[in-house]
Order: structure tokens, then sequence, then C-alpha cells
């Protein structure tokens, strides 16, 4: 099936797009095919354009449906607005021909640290939703857990309304890292998914923090993903059908990411992996950056970006203070030349993508899930 035999996509995506044949749809489905078949979506964090058209191929040549994502923080280290975002996407998949592999684009951490942050994160979320992003998480997850139910409960309204699918989250992303502290734990999940859906937020997704960091591995640090407490807590959440959202996957290995699924995570969030591409980064097995003891990189000059342009970024990045982590900033401070790249640096970086892409696929066993959305969207339709 494509688009142009049945147009399932929302009604705010053909509202949006009324004459794309990209088969842009709502995250439900996607989540419920890989509910149905035991598998995971893939969410690619998408902070500069290089690697996309490789993710794109990847996933029309295994059949394997994407969430592309962006968070609210992202939106300000990179050049993408809501709008530009799922313009570029839609255009990349309309430009290779997707016409019968669905995607989702999900609006990722739509952050609230303080209880004075829901009016702007509404109005962000309205500002997506007439973008036509088509999968929303809404994350209080830095207050008090009485105070991000609060935020929850009327942040996640609108999403619920228009049908489209949800990921709350409780416990803070990586709080604690190389630390049990702040993780989230089985009788908090309970009371939090009991509360959401006695008050008519049923989320789809629960992001927890089960050990995970967002971004690089430094020193000593490594990757720590507890599966034991995501299946505890997997477990006293499956009475309303709630599946788990693993962020901070890149440095994990290929093989944890396949035994993913028998611990009730549905979607999986790689991020800084595709920076790492981007930037031609010397990467470890895993996918983790190798770094110098004073959180530099090692640039591989047959990968990426041009060397000269590597040089010029990270030159700028000791300058400004955006060593480490930080130098995802340099997403938007270099974003025109990052545009720009020579034709063979955009095409070794598209086929390292596609390669890794494909890597993914297989061990989230997504591959060939696209017929299985397509008859999710056709059962959410009747």
């Amino acid at each position: 099936m494509n688009i142009a035999q049945a147009d399932l996509r929302p009604e705010h995506v053909k509202k949006r797009f009324p004459r794309s044949v990209a088969p842009l749809v709502n995250g439900k489905a996607l989540l419920a095919a890989a509910k149905k078949h035991n598998a995971m979506i893939m969410a690619t964090n998408i902070r500069c354009r290089l690697p996309v058209e490789g993710i794109v191929r990847a996933s029309i040549g295994t059949g394997a449906p994407v969430m592309y994502e962006i968070a609210k923080s992202e939106l300000g280290y990179t050049d993408f607005t809501p709008a530009s975002f799922v313009e570029f996407i839609v255009r990349e998949n309309e430009r290779l021909g997707n016409t019968e592999v669905p995607f989702a684009i999900h609006a990722d951490h739509l952050t609230v640290k303080k209880m004075e942050d829901v009016p702007s994160v509404r109005a962000l979320i309205a500002e997506e939703m007439e973008a036509g992003f088509t999968s929303f998480a809404i994350d209080a997850s830095h207050m008090e857990n009485e105070k991000n139910l609060a935020a929850t409960l009327e942040l996640a309204r609108p999403v619920i309304e228009a049908g489209l699918s949800l990921e709350v989250e409780l416990g803070e992303i990586g709080a604690k890292s190389g630390s049990a502290e702040g993780f989230t734990q089985p009788e908090e999940a309970e009371w939090f998914i009991g509360e959401l859906v006695k008050k008519g937020i049923h989320p789809d997704l629960l992001a927890i923090n089960n050990g995970s960091i967002h971004g690089t591995y430094f020193g000593t640090s490594h990757e720590g993903i507890q599966l034991d407490l995501t299946r505890d807590i997997w477990n006293v959440i499956q009475p309303w059908g709630v599946d788990i959202a693993q962020h901070g996957i890149t440095g994990t290995s290929l093989e944890k990411i396949t035994s993913f699924i028998h611990y009730g995570i549905r979607k999986g969030n790689v991020g800084t992996f595709w920076q790492n591409i981007s930037f031609g980064l010397a990467m470890n097995s895993n996918g983790n950056a190798i770094t110098t003891e004073d959180k530099g990189y090692v640039k591989r000059p047959y990968r990426g970006v041009p060397d000269e342009l590597w040089n010029e970024m990270w030159a700028w990045a000791v300058e400004t203070g955006n060593t480490g982590g930080n130098i995802k900033n340099a997403n938007m401070a270099f974003a025109a030349k990052l545009h720009a790249v020579p034709a063979y640096c955009k095409e070794r970086i598209s086929a390292h993508a596609y390669e890794e892409a494909v890597r993914l696929f297989e061990a989230t066993h997504s591959i060939g899930l696209a017929d299985a959305v397509w008859q999710a969207m056709e059962a959410m339709t009747k």
C-alpha cells in the first residue's frame, strides 16, 4: 500500500501538505505495529541535515518505519524551527521516492523544569501540531512527581484530543550519571500512569531513568542501562498497555539493543550517534565517540565533514567553551557551512548513515514492519 492508494495521514498533516505523497503518519500506528510484532521503533534525533538521506534510504530499502524527532532543547542549538524540521523530513522522503514506508515526526523532550514553563510549552505544542508533528513527549521529570503529574495532565490534553501518540516521562534521564540515585522506581511508575489514566490521559510510552545518559560517555563512564529495573517498571504499567521509551542509546552495543524488546522497550532514541557520523568522529564498536582526557575528539579524515571544517569547528568550541558534549552547539553556529560541504562528504556521510541505520533496524527487529503499520492505520480509521 502507499499514500497514492489510501491517504491515511492525520488531518493536520493533510492540511499542511495537501499534495504530498510522503507517508507521514500518526506515531500510534508505528507503536501499535511494533507492539503486535514484538519490535521496536528507532527514533532518530536530527541535529543537522547531513545523515538524513542515508537514514531515509535505509528505511525505504528495509521497509523499517522511523520516528524522526527533535527535542525542545535541540530547537535552541540547531537551525531548525518546528515548521522547517517537518518540511525538511517530508521533502527528503519525497525526493527519495518514499511513498510506502510510513514514518512519524516526534516532538522529543517538551521539557518543563518549573510550573511557570507550562504556558510556553503549551504554545510550542500548538506550533508543532500545526507544523505537522504526529507524536509528542511531555517531559516534566525535572520536577517532583506531583508537579510532574500536574504539568503532564495539562500539556498532554491537546495531544490526546488530537488522537496522536503520547510519551510521558518519570525520572530525569541521566540525572545522576554513574549512580542509582534518581532511578525511576516501579511503584512510582504505577502511581504515575494510574493517575494519568484516571484523569483521561492514556499515554503510549513512559520514558524512565534506568541508567542511560544523553550524549557521549567521557572518561571512565560507560553505558549502564538497567534492564531488570526496566522490566520491573514495564510489568507494573502493563495493566494500561503502556510500553517503555528508551532514551540515550548512543554508546550501547547492538547486542544489548537487540534484547530491549524483551524488557518492554518499544521506542529507542538515537541522537548523538548521527552527529558523530556527520562530524566524522572516531567511535568505538558501540558508537560512542573516542575522546581524549580533556574531552576532545578524534576526527577521521575519511569520514564526515572536511577536516578543515572540523578544525574550524573545534577551534570555535575551544574559544567559546563548547568542548565536550557542548560541541552539539556547533550545529547552529556552523549550519550554513554544514549545508554546503562538498558532494563527496555528503556522499560518505549518507553511505555511513545508511549502513548504521540498517544495523539498528536489524537490532530493533523493525525490518519489514511497514506493512503492519499500514494495517494499524487502517484499523485506526475504521
